[in-house]
């Protein structure tokens, strides 16, 4: 129950760091990344993390989970999103109804200003459910990363959720 109702609450938590501003200002940086490798997985805000984090975990420790238990599952969904951001290529079928797979989260990252797909955080069956999914055909082709912005270091990428945008340009 605990894990269901956390990919419930990280998926719409995730929706909304995509359509509330002040949320995709610290998000955004998740999405900044050119290409997608493991590393790419954790590269985010500190604040995007927490919060994240909060939305997965909350459930399981409202339901009164226990911290091993937990610790497990946290664990367990720090090692999925290694998985779903690598750049290996693991064809799943049918079977990537049920397990993510990295193909489904790459399109997520597609270079766009409006993300519309793939929103899920462990198993796709949110974006089923509430009609995100979707599987790209052929090769992955599509440019990654945020229109338009420039390749920033670490420090401005901490710095620019607090700075006017017109100062990042």
């Amino acid at each position: 129950v605990a894990v269901l109702l956390a990919d419930v609450s990280v998926y719409w938590f995730h929706v909304a760091s995509h359509r509330v501003g002040w949320l995709w200002r610290f998000h955004s940086i998740h999405h900044s990344a050119r290409t997608l490798d493991w590393v790419a997985a954790h590269r985010e805000h500190p604040v995007d993390g927490f919060l994240t984090q909060l939305a997965i975990n909350l459930p399981a420790m409202v339901l009164g989970v226990d911290l091993t238990t937990l610790a497990g599952l946290i664990a367990f969904r720090g090692l999925w999103a290694i998985f779903i951001h690598s750049n290996v290529r693991v064809p799943l079928g049918p079977l990537r109804a049920i397990f993510g797979a990295p193909e489904l989260h790459h399109w997520h990252h597609l270079e766009t200003a409006d993300t519309r797909h793939n929103f899920a955080n462990l198993a796709p069956w949110t974006d089923l459910l509430f009609g995100t999914y979707y599987v790209p055909e052929g090769e992955e082709t599509w440019p990654l990363g945020n229109p338009g912005e420039p390749t920033r270091g670490y420090l401005l990428h901490l710095l620019s959720p607090f700075l006017p945008q017109r100062l990042l340009r």
